[in-house]
């Protein structure tokens, strides 16, 4: 099974803590039900360090590096947004 998070439709600016967080919890609900994970940033223009770190650095200290490459798939990122992720991680 797949899930993909459409990043669009929550905010073309990415930037809270909670935000990160909130969808963190949401991506280790879907890997706990072995689900592979789609990120779909297609239109979105800015993903803040803060959103980043919260999301992504935290969701690689939660699972193992196996998991986290065979389970989540990054889609669509522009420059920008994925300098901001490879650096959180």
């Amino acid at each position: 099974m797949t899930h993909t998070i459409l990043f669009k439709d929550i905010s073309p600016s990415l930037g809270t803590r909670d935000l990160g967080a909130k969808i963190r919890l949401s991506i280790i609900d879907k890997i706990e039900t072995n689900e592979k994970v789609y990120l779909d940033f297609e239109g979105v223009d800015v993903v803040t360090n803060s959103f980043a770190n919260e999301c992504f650095s935290k969701l690689k200290d939660n699972i193992t590096l196996d998991v986290f490459r065979s389970k989540i798939t990054f889609l669509n990122t522009n420059d920008f947004v994925q300098r901001v992720i490879i650096s959180a991680l």
